[in-house]
């Protein structure tokens, strides 16, 4: 009985493992096809042996004709053949199943031949994000197509940096980091749980309509010949189409619009009380979100407004509304987007002031509201709130190649002095134009990383007030004693220069020098466009042997109008002049009693159009006879 139950178990076993070797067969099969049987023929006899190895002389004249088959060898093919690039997912949000839908219905779009499409608008390259319906579900911006990245489509943006480098980018921000900034807001809005950042991640993605170089549209175009062709070498690829670009991926808020369309209408149609109250509240958290993350473009045309009137309102769209707000009878709700140039790593302390344009509106003069201040004075006042809250951003930016330790800090310094200010103003129940006029302060890490120290910045940045300073008529003075006591002297210049006011005064000495220079750089380049252009046509009318001469002038010519058009027209100071006229400035003096000043340099307001208007006719009929001149000598 022994031996009949062993040698059942036996057959048992015999049995499970040829149905294991059958399935291990089948699956092989499945994912590698059999190879043929490989014949190997020799056309000349193998070579004769030597007699010490016993044999006979020759090998037998018989060819080798065949080899077993290579299927025996099965059982050392791996089971599960090799993945594809497409099967493969790149990113995935398991703690966010509503962003993460969305990035997969964006590349199911992509492979269903739905592409991204640029935005027209901006200074680097962005697309909309579409889905199979072709529905618009996000806005992704590729991390080397910003201004400072070497795939950037937008060819005005290449000339200004190629051509006037001095005036491209801001030195106190970090190189190519915008996408990273994007999802930073984002990840601090939800930290704070403002609510007025659309979800923003980081993503790779990759579509024909991307900005790619010709090298990597020439290799993904050989790749798919090679695996069209030659299945059997194209499936070692590694991948296939083209590279997947990291950016940011923000999602698409639908129903709003320019925050002007709706401040102008709001003018003229006054808002309910309750809508007043939660427009308040949601400008507040717009307000908290820039000033910790010192956003240096926040205009008026970056942030939406979605307002339903209180006649179309309806249960579905108030289930939206967050709790403190579902007293009100319409519904208001704001959108902070374009954070892509924020995180300084110091604050701005040079000729652009960079402020925030929304201090401008009269809904910044209202102190913040005690649900603003409950909602964020808990969390900002929480020493380890805000030590998780650098934490996590770190862990963000470790993500990027180009990631510098020593840059980071100097970004968390400027956030932790913001916080700090904010902190303050919640406390005083200070309102956001307040806020904005406070000194801006740094926190920075001791060397032994144990305590943080605190230092103020008064030579700095200051955020512009509603009002100008001393204004005569149509004169703003900028003097020392201004400049000691409010310390934001090159914002009030900048907000003078572009409301284009008639005279502006300046009396400290580095501030009237670095706007001289500047007007002195715009007329030499000027100059040197307007003489080097009429000395070239000149030259090619009585001269036309000198080739080279009325060419290098004409060459200069053309690159001093660039450099001017491109660069210097673009700032303020292109509308003035410095003012030398002796009678102008006595009289100026009497008038508004301005003998107070000590050496003050006067910019005078003055149309610049006819000017440039003959500089290009100048330079145009230069090139142009040049252009003719090259052709009749060829």
């Amino acid at each position: 009985m022994e031996k009949s139950n062993t040698s059942d178990n036996t057959s048992d076993n015999d049995k499970v493992e040829n149905e294991e070797e059958k399935i291990v067969e089948d699956v092989a099969k499945q994912c590698f096809p059999p190879l043929p049987d490989v014949t190997y023929s020799y056309s000349n006899p193998t070579p004769k042996l030597s007699n010490s190895c016993g044999g006979s002389d020759t090998a037998s004249d018989e060819t080798i004709r065949s080899i077993p088959s290579l299927s025996s060898r099965r059982e050392k093919v791996p089971l599960l053949a090799r993945m594809s690039d497409s099967s493969i997912t790149h990113c995935s949000f398991p703690g966010d199943t509503v962003y993460n839908d969305m990035f997969q219905q964006a590349e199911e779009a992509i492979e269903a031949g739905v592409y991204p499409k640029r935005i027209a608008q901006g200074s680097s390259g962005s697309y909309f994000v579409r889905n199979v319906k072709g529905e618009i579900i996000g806005v992704f911006k590729p991390k080397n197509e910003e201004p400072y990245g070497h795939m950037n489509p937008k060819w005005l943006k290449w000339m200004q940096r190629v051509c006037c480098p001095c005036c491209f980018g801001r030195s106190c921000l970090p190189l190519n980091q915008g996408y990273l900034s994007e999802a930073a807001a984002s990840l601090v809005d939800e930290k704070l749980q403002l609510h007025v950042v659309p979800k923003t991640k980081v993503v790779r993605l990759a579509a024909p309509t991307f900005n790619y170089s010709r090298i990597d549209h020439a290799k993904a175009q050989t790749k798919q010949r090679i695996m069209e062709k030659y299945p059997n070498i194209g499936r070692h690829f590694h991948r296939l189409g083209l590279p997947r670009k990291i950016g940011s991926l923000q999602t698409f808020v639908s129903g709003y619009k320019d925050a002007n369309c709706w401040l102008a209408q709001f003018e003229q149609e006054p808002l309910s009380e309750a809508a007043k109250v939660q427009f308040q509240r949601q400008f507040e958290r717009l307000v908290i979100l820039d000033y910790i993350i010192r956003n240096t473009d926040r205009g008026s045309d970056n942030w939406l407004i979605k307002y339903v009137p209180e006649d179309q309102v309806n249960g579905e769209q108030m289930v939206n509304v967050e709790c403190d707000d579902k007293e009100s009878s319409s519904l208001i709700k704001i959108a902070a987007i374009d954070n892509g140039l924020a995180f300084p790593l110091k604050h701005p302390d040079e000729w652009r002031a960079y402020p925030f344009h929304w201090a401008w509106l009269k809904q910044a003069r209202e102190p913040f509201s005690d649900e603003t201040r409950r909602l964020i004075l808990p969390r900002i006042d929480d020493l380890d709130f805000v030590m998780e809250l650098c934490d996590d951003l770190k862990k963000l930016f470790e993500t990027d190649q180009g990631f510098d330790p020593q840059i980071f800090e100097k970004q968390m310094s400027v956030l932790r002095g913001q916080i700090l200010n904010l902190c303050q103003a919640l406390k005083e129940s200070k309102s956001p134009l307040q806020l904005v006029q406070m000194p801006p302060m740094i926190i920075e890490k001791t060397k032994e990383h144990v305590r943080s120290k605190t230092r103020a910045r008064w030579d700095s940045f200051k955020q512009i007030q509603m009002s100008l300073p001393q204004e005569h008529s149509d004169v703003v003075v900028i003097d020392d004693a201004y400049l000691r006591e409010n310390g934001y002297a090159v914002a009030v210049l900048e907000k003078a220069l572009m409301e284009k006011c008639s005279y502006i005064v300046i009396e400290p000495t580095v501030l009237a020098n670095q706007a001289k220079c500047s007007i002195s750089i715009g007329n030499f380049l000027h100059r040197t466009a307007v003489l080097l252009g009429s000395a070239t046509v000149i030259i090619v009318c009585y001269f036309p042997n000198l080739p080279i001469v009325w060419g290098t002038t004409c060459g200069t010519s053309v690159v001093s109008c660039a450099l001017y058009w491109c660069g210097w027209s673009r700032d303020p100071c292109s509308h003035y002049q410095v003012e030398t006229d002796k009678q102008k400035l006595e009289e100026m003096w009497k008038k508004n009693s301005l003998s107070f000043l000590i050496n003050p340099v006067v910019l005078r307001y003055q149309n610049d159009r006819p000017r440039r208007t003959f500089q290009m006719l100048i330079v145009v009929a230069s090139t142009t006879f040049v252009v003719l001149k090259c052709f009749k000598l060829l």
